[in-house]
C-alpha cells in the first residue's frame, strides 16, 4: 500500500519489502504487507533571508561567502556577546542565527561545499534543515525504541522505517520537515533487533578460526549485515572461500538463536586489506597532545563539577603529556592519563586539565574557536558532519554506517570518505555547536577506499562523563 500526503507535486514510489519478512519472523503469524507513506512531495527547502543576502551579492558581484561574512559581522555587533552568554570568553563564531542556522552551521557548509565540490546554495539546500531532520529521527527513536526501524537522509530527501505500522506522531513530525518524506511501516524488525544481529554475527566473525580482525555494520533502508573479514596472515586465498563457507551457516544460527527468528540477509567479504589505522601519527606539528594527538571536547561529570579533557582512548595510554593551544592563544601545560577505553564503548578516553582552566569551546578550525551548545546522539545515515584535526585541518563528510563493530571496538560511526589523516586521532567531529563524537582513524572494507571513524560523544556517559555544553 503507498499513501501520498501533502504532496504538492506527482512522486512516485512503490512500497520497500521487509527482508526475510516471512511468518517465520513473528511467531508463524502472516506478516501485514509493507506500506509507504510520502509527504510532502516535491516540498524544498526555504531560506528567505540567505535569498535576499544571495541577490544582494550577485548585484554587488561578490560571492555568498562573503556577503553571509558580511551579514553575520554586522548582526554580531548589533548584539554583542556579554559574560552570560558567552561564559568561557569570546569565540570566534558569532551567535547569530539565519533562516533558523547557526553561524557555526553556515560555517561548516561552506566546507561541506568545498569537500563535496558543490555551491553553498547546493550545500544549504541538502544540509540546511539538518537541525530539523536530527531533531525528529531522534525524537522517534526515543519514543518508538521497539518500533523504530531507522533513518536515513540523502540528498535533499529523508526515509524513515517502522517495524509495524506507521504511528500518527511519525507523519505529523514528517510533515514538519521542509523535504520529501518515505515512511515505510510493517518491515517486519526495529533498528534495535538489526543492530543486536549485527553485533552477534561480529562476534560470531571473530570466534572464527582462521580470522584475524573483522568490521561488521548494517543497512537500515535494506536491512542487511555487512560483514568485512581478515584472514590470518598464515591463511591462503584458497582458504578464504571456506572460512566464508564455515562462517555463514554458523552465522545464521547464531543470530537465530539469539534473537528467535530467521536471520537477516548477511553479506561477508574476505580480504586481506580490512582493518583499522588508529591516526595518532606521532606528528608533531601544530599543538594541542604531544603524543601527536588532537584534544576533542572538555568533559564534566554528570554530578559534580569535575571537569576532564576528552579524546581518543589510545591517545590516552601515556602517564602524562602536553597539551598546547592553538598559536593564536598560546601557552601549554602538563596533563595527566585519567582513564582510556577501546572496547565495547568506542575508542575514548580523558586526561587531567592540567593547570588550565577548563571551557566549553572547542577548536573546529585552526586558531578557530565556537562553543560547544549541545551533545548530539548516534548520527543518522547521511547525516553531514565536520572533523577537525591537528594534521588535516577541518573537512566535511556524511555518516556511512553507524554502530560499526570494527574488531574489539564497538557503536563506532563510519563516514563517507577519507579526509582526516595521522595525528587527527583524537579530534572533535560536530556540526554546528553539537558535539558528535571522537576521531578515531581509518577504517577499510577491503576495497581499496579509506573511511573516517569516530567513537560517539555520548558514550562517555557510560563513566558518568558528559560534554560540557555552554
Amino acid at each position: 500500500m503507498v499513501l501520498l500526503l501533502a504532496a504538492s507535486a506527482a512522486m512516485v514510489s512503490t512500497a520497500l519489502a521487509a527482508p526475510q519478512a516471512t511468518a517465520s519472523q513473528v511467531g508463524g503469524s502472516a506478516v501485514p504487507v509493507p506500506e509507504t507513506v510520502l509527504v510532502n512531495s516535491g516540498a524544498s527547502p526555504e531560506h528567505p533571508i540567505i535569498d535576499e543576502i544571495s541577490r544582494t551579492a550577485v548585484s554587488n558581484g561578490v560571492p555568498l561567502e562573503e556577503a553571509l561574512a558580511d551579514y553575520i559581522a554586522v548582526a554580531a555587533e548589533s548584539s554583542p556577546p556579554t559574560a552570560e552568554s558567552q561564559p568561557d570568553g569570546p569565540v570566534d563564531t558569532a551567535d547569530v542565527t539565519i533562516d533558523r542556522m547557526t553561524a557555526g552551521e553556515l560555517e561548516d557548509l561552506q566546507t561541506v561545499a568545498a569537500d563535496e565540490g558543490i555551491s553553498l546554495t547546493e550545500a544549504i539546500d541538502q544540509h540546511g534543515w539538518q537541525g530539523d531532520y536530527t531533531e525528529v529521527a531522534e525524537g522517534l527513536e526515543a519514543s518508538y525504541p521497539d518500533g523504530f526501524s531507522g533513518a536515513a537522509k540523502e540528498g535533499g530527501t529523508v526515509w524513515f522505517g517502522f517495524k509495524g505500522e506507521i504511528p500518527s506522531e511519525a507523519i505529523d513530525l514528517a510533515s514538519s520537515l521542509p523535504v520529501p518524506v518515505e515512511i515505510v511501516g510493517n518491515r517486519g524488525f526495529s533498528e534495535a533487533e538489526l543492530a543486536a544481529a549485527a553485533d552477534e554475527s561480529h562476534s560470531t566473525l571473530l570466534a572464527q578460526s582462521g580470522v584475524d580482525t573483522a568490521i561488521t555494520a548494517y543497512d537500515v533502508r535494506s536491512g542487511t549485515i555487512e560483514a568485512w573479514v581478515k584472514p590470518l596472515p598464515a591463511s591462503e586465498f584458497s582458504a578464504r572461500s571456506s572460512v566464508a563457507t564455515a562462517v555463514t551457516p554458523e552465522l545464521a544460527a547464531r543470530v537465530e538463536d539469539a534473537l528467535g527468528t530467521d536471520r537477516f540477509p548477511i553479506n561477508i567479504v574476505i580480504s586481506d586489506q580490512v582493518g583499522i589505522e588508529q591516526q595518532d601519527g606521532y606528528i608533531r606539528g601544530g599543538g594541542l597532545l604531544s603524543v601527536g594527538c588532537t584534544t576533542g571536547f572538555n568533559l564534566k561529570y554528570l554530578t559534580s563539577d569535575t571537569k576532564r579533557s576528552g579524546t581518543a582512548g589510545h591517545c590516552t595510554k601515556v602517564s602524562s603529556q602536553t597539551y598546547s593551544n592553538h598559536s593564536t592563544a598560546g601557552g601549554s601545560t602538563t596533563v595527566s592519563k585519567i582513564w582510556s577505553h577501546q572496547g565495547s564503548w568506542g575508542d575514548i578516553g580523558y586526561n587531567s586539565t592540567g593547570s588550565k582552566a577548563a571551557t566549553r569551546t572547542f577548536y573546529h578550525d585552526t586558531n578557530a574557536t565556537r562553543y560547544a551548545d549541545a551533545r548530539g546522539a548516534m548520527p543518522s545515515t547521511g547525516t553531514s558532519i565536520c572533523h577537525y584535526g591537528r594534521t588535516s585541518g577541518k573537512s566535511c563528510g556524511t555518516v556511512k554506517y553507524r554502530n560499526v563493530s570494527i574488531g574489539s571496538l564497538q557503536h563506532m560511526v563510519v563516514m563517507s570518505g577519507a579526509t582526516c589523516k595521522g595525528g587527527d586521532s583524537g579530534g572533535p567531529w560536530y556540526s554546528g555547536g553539537t558535539a558528535y563524537g571522537i576521531h578515531t582513524g581509518l577504517t577499510n572494507y577491503g576495497d581499496g577506499n579509506n573511511r573516517c571513524v569516530f567513537a560517539p560523544a555520548y558514550l562517555f556517559q557510560n563513566r558518568s562523563y558528559d560534554v560540557w555544553t555552554r
